[in-house]
């Protein structure tokens, strides 16, 4: 039957770990003044600690409930005046018992009270290891773990919308069904193995191939959300390409703003990229201004071409710029076969000027469609920046409705499992005795075990928590 994995509960020295027989603190705000900040202790001797350091007995008051009370070193002297909330287990952040001391934002007090803590039997928590310990004790699945650091750390309203549907639980709303599906299959197919002597309706072949195909369908379609999730926590790159003096330079001070870049009527000015970030319907957005695609006998040029190349390959988009002031000539077609294949928007510039080129005969298969703009007046860009906006953000009710793959780690554990799926359906196929694609079929199950954390390897988990910070 299928394999129920157990989470490892405590990790190698020198990483966070599941050990729920020590007690760990750590200020849970950032470092540094400010009118307040707080101190966690977590685990079963969190209340006693808290108990000897301020004076309360949480026995005697309600839990939950901040009381105002003094902060004392491991000595009994007082170095604070703030409050105390105790959150009793399992209905705590971490599930275990737990107490919150709110101080004056001073690092000098909070230091003093986290060293007496550790003097009254408590240990300094290790990146993450309180949302291990959450983890650990069933607070949160794998990928809401991950959500948490992501809304914490996001840099846009939609990288942080983007985090929030993961961290409510909306990849194992996704994945859960799914892997049930796959499970409930298994069990028909190990009972025929096991009982294939008794009177039990084995699957016809045609009947399995066509499930588990429907199976890769539905693992199909949530990996491709992997794309638009990864920009929300990522951003995204997009490249200003063309050749030399069409106006990339201006277009990139022009979105951005500001002046980052030297404009002058001299062809070649930018000889290495020049980027900004800015966002664009929630997703951080890189702009990257390329050198001049064009042959030169300059060493250095030369280079800023090749590192243009680079970028224009590695971007979610790119913009590639036309001079509508004068016909296109070979030059321009020349560049264009960067960005022909890639996903790109035809940007015809200087419409301030008598227009003489309009794009029409740029026509690769990556093109999304031609932008006519002035960089030099800001005609256009509000178009351009709706056209950028379509091509790379689904707009925050897909975030909200489908809580896409963010990270690398899914993308993975999602392939896996139609990786198996795919040889069980050959398996089927080929008519072969039920254990090959059972087999499969079990990998697969277990590889959407492995995105959830229901089975969790220790280096993965170990590799997770180490990215979080101390208080996390």
């Amino acid at each position: 039957m299928e394999e129920h994995g157990s989470r490892a509960r405590a990790a190698p020295e020198g990483g966070p770990g599941g050990d729920g027989g020590t007690t760990i603190v750590a200020p849970i705000t950032p470092p540094g003044s400010g009118a307040v900040s707080l101190l966690r202790i977590s685990g079963p001797e969190a209340y006693p600690i808290a108990s000897r350091m301020t004076g309360v007995d949480p026995s005697l008051v309600p839990s939950r409930t901040l009381v105002r009370c003094p902060v004392r070193d491991s000595r009994g002297e007082e170095i604070d005046s703030g409050l105390i909330v105790f959150f009793p287990a399992p209905r705590s952040f971490t599930g275990e018992d737990v107490a919150e001391i709110h101080m004056h934002g001073n690092p000098v007090l909070v230091e003093r009270a986290a060293t007496s803590a550790c003097a009254l039997g408590a240990v300094p928590a290790a990146p993450g290891e309180f949302s291990r310990r959450a983890f650990e004790n069933g607070k949160m699945d794998l990928t809401q773990a991950e959500a948490l650091a992501d809304l914490i750390s996001a840099r846009t309203e939609g990288a942080a919308r983007a985090a929030l549907r993961q961290l409510q639980g909306g990849i194992r709303e996704a994945i859960t069904p799914l892997r049930e599906q796959i499970v409930s299959l298994l069990t028909i197919l190990e009972a025929a193995i096991d009982f294939s002597d008794e009177d039990i309706p084995l699957i016809e072949n045609a009947q399995l191939t066509e499930r588990i195909s429907d199976f890769r369908k539905q693992a199909g379609r949530y990996a491709e959300s992997y794309t638009r999730g990864r920009r929300y926590r990522d951003g995204a790159m997009v490249a200003i390409a063309g050749v030399a003096n069409v106006g990339k330079s201006r277009l990139l001070n022009r979105i951005l703003g500001e002046e980052r870049a030297i404009v002058t009527e001299i062809p070649g000015t930018t000889r290495d990229y020049l980027s900004g970030e800015v966002s664009l319907s929630g997703i951080p957005l890189r702009l990257v201004d390329t050198a001049g695609l064009r042959e030169s006998a300059d060493p250095v040029e030369r280079e800023g071409v090749r590192r243009s190349r680079e970028i224009i390959a590695a971007s979610d988009l790119a913009l590639f710029v036309l001079d509508g002031s004068r016909p296109a000539h070979g030059g321009d077609r020349e560049a264009y076969r960067e960005v022909a294949e890639r996903s790109h928007l035809v940007l015809v510039n200087k419409q301030d000027l008598p227009v003489v080129e309009d794009g029409a005969l740029f026509r690769g298969p990556g093109r999304k469609g031609t932008v006519p703009l002035s960089a030099k007046t800001g005609e256009g860009i509000d178009a351009l920046l709706k056209a950028i906006a379509a091509e790379l953000a689904p707009g925050e009710d897909a975030i909200m409705a489908e809580a896409p793959l963010t990270r690398l780690r899914h993308l993975e554990a999602v392939r896996k499992a139609d990786v198996a799926l795919e040889r069980g359906q050959e398996a089927a196929g080929r008519a072969l005795s039920l254990e090959f694609p059972a087999a499969d079929i079990r990998e697969a199950a277990r590889a959407l075990a492995e995105l959830t954390g229901e089975i969790a390897p220790e280096e993965v988990l170990q590799a997770i928590f180490r990215s979080f910070c101390i208080g996390k």
